[in-house]
C-alpha cells in the first residue's frame, strides 16, 4: 500500500475543489522554489543566523502545535507509534523519503536521514543547510511526540554536497553545541 492509499484508507485525507485536510488540519500544495526563494530572500535580508533562527523557530512551534493536535485527536502515547505516523506524514507532504537511523526516547534523541529532499534539490548547491523548515518542523513534531523541548540540527546536506541530507534530534543543549560547533567548522559563524 503506498502512503497515499494508507492515508485514504485510514481516512486521515480530505479532498474537496479548494480544499485539501490531512489529519484534520488543512494543508496546501506549494512549489518548493517559492519556499527556497523566500528563505534565500531571508538570509540575504537578515544574514543566516537571524533567518535561519527565525525560520526554524516558526517551523518548530508550528509544528509542535499541530502535531500536539494529532496526538492528542488520536490517543496516541506509545513514542514509537507517534514517529512511525510522523515520518509518514512527513514523506507523504513530499519533504523527501525520510528514513530512521537510530531512536532513544529514553534519552531524548533521534537521528533520521533523507533522500531527495525538495529543498536541496530547489537549492542545488549550498553553503550552508538549506532543509531549515524541515529541521524546525522535525523539532517540534518530536518534542510534541517525546513531551518534552528538544531541538534538531542539519549534520549533512545534499545541496553541501553530501550523498542524502540528515538530521540529528536531542536536548536543547546538546544541539546547541553540536549546531555551533558545525557552523563554525563551515563558516557560518
Amino acid at each position: 500500500m503506498n502512503l497515499y492509499d494508507m492515508f485514504k484508507f485510514s481516512k486521515t485525507i480530505d479532498w474537496k475543489d479548494g480544499e485539501i485536510k490531512l489529519m484534520r488540519t488543512f494543508v496546501s500544495i506549494a512549489p518548493t522554489t517559492l519556499l527556497a526563494e523566500l528563505q534565500k530572500n531571508q538570509i540575504s535580508s537578515l544574514g543566516f543566523q537571524k533567518a535561519y533562527d527565525l525560520i526554524y523557530k516558526s517551523a518548530k512551534d508550528g509544528s509542535y502545535r499541530w502535531n500536539s493536535d494529532f496526538i492528542k485527536a488520536h490517543n496516541f502515547s506509545d513514542k514509537r507509534k507517534i514517529i512511525d505516523w510522523q515520518w509518514k506524514i512527513v514523506t507523504f507532504s513530499g519533504w523527501g523519503k525520510w528514513q530512521i537511523i537510530n531512536i532513544d526516547p529514553a534519552n531524548n534523541k533521534l537521528n533520521a536521514k533523507f533522500e531527495d529532499s525538495p529543498l536541496a534539490k530547489a537549492y542545488k548547491k549550498s553553503k550552508y543547510p538549506v532543509d531549515i523548515v524541515a529541521t524546525g518542523f522535525s523539532a517540534g513534531g518530536i518534542s510534541a511526540a517525546f513531551g518534552k523541548d528538544l531541538d534538531c540540527v542539519e549534520t549533512h546536506c545534499v545541496a553541501m554536497g553530501h550523498p542524502h541530507c540528515e538530521i540529528e534530534v536531542g536536548p536543547k543543549e546538546e544541539i546547541a553545541e553540536k549546531r555551533k560547533a558545525l557552523w563554525k567548522k563551515w563558516g557560518l559563524i
